[in-house]
């Protein structure tokens, strides 16, 4: 029976395109190994570091600008101040905050155009929908005030009856709504929009001048539950 030839076997851990002899110690090996690919494993770690570090930067960066914003907005003490921080940054979420002060300021000085017009922009700017309410409760009001009567009970009537709109803010514009109803003659629209408020359950100070203007009206009292 004849014996089948073996194959020769290569020494254990031998590359074939290395230059070493087959009997090299550990250190050649890795020497040599290094050599080869040292130049794509630095070229590696360097891409990794530079990802790495630029988004660090990139945080930090960020960080460090929304810092200064937020100073920046602190340090704005009057109107003409907040106008000025709002023309920079106009689709910062302070800008609307900046928008939303200063109209209080015009709203209180009689100026109701200009308020109204400083609420809507600030209703564009924020994110958030109870601010956003507040806004358009404001913008509405000023409405009113400054004789645009029909667009301001549209505003007022939807944020009353929004109810991600907070039931403080949803009360006073179903308030203002119903006095303007009340001046205008229009009496029973004015005691739905108190029935509106009397069944908000956070808007106790509302409820009480919902009640006042209900005993205008001839009509009866609600009871207040405690909040």
């Amino acid at each position: 029976m004849s014996k089948k030839k073996q194959e020769p076997q290569l020494p254990p851990n031998l590359d074939p395109e290395s230059d070493l002899p087959p009997d090299a110690d550990i250190e050649e090996r890795f020497n040599d190994f290094w050599k080869k690919n040292g130049a794509g494993i630095f070229g590696g770690i360097a891409i990794g570091a530079v990802i790495v570090i630029g988004f660090q930067v990139v945080q930090y960066m960020g960080q460090k600008k929304e810092t200064a914003i937020r100073e920046e907005f602190a340090e704005a003490a009057t109107p003409e101040a907040k106008l000025q921080f709002v023309e920079e940054h106009p689709d910062h979420q302070l800008a609307g905050l900046a928008q939303l002060q200063v109209a209080d300021t015009r709203y209180a000085d009689g100026s109701f155009q200009e308020a109204a017009d400083l609420y809507a922009s600030a209703s564009k700017v924020f994110e958030d929908p109870t601010l956003v309410s507040r806004c358009l409760m404001g913008q509405g009001v000023s409405l009113l005030q400054a004789g645009s009567v029909e667009n301001g009970r549209a505003l007022l009537q939807a944020v009353a009856h929004d109810s991600s709109a907070l039931d403080q803010t949803r009360g006073e514009a179903a308030y203002h709504l119903a006095v303007s109803y009340w001046e205008s003659g229009e009496k029973d629209k004015a005691l739905e929009l108190t029935d509106t408020i009397l069944q908000l359950d956070g808007a106790q100070f509302w409820a009480f001048r919902a009640n006042a203007l209900r005993e205008r009206l001839g009509a009866d009292s609600v009871e207040i539950p405690n909040s």
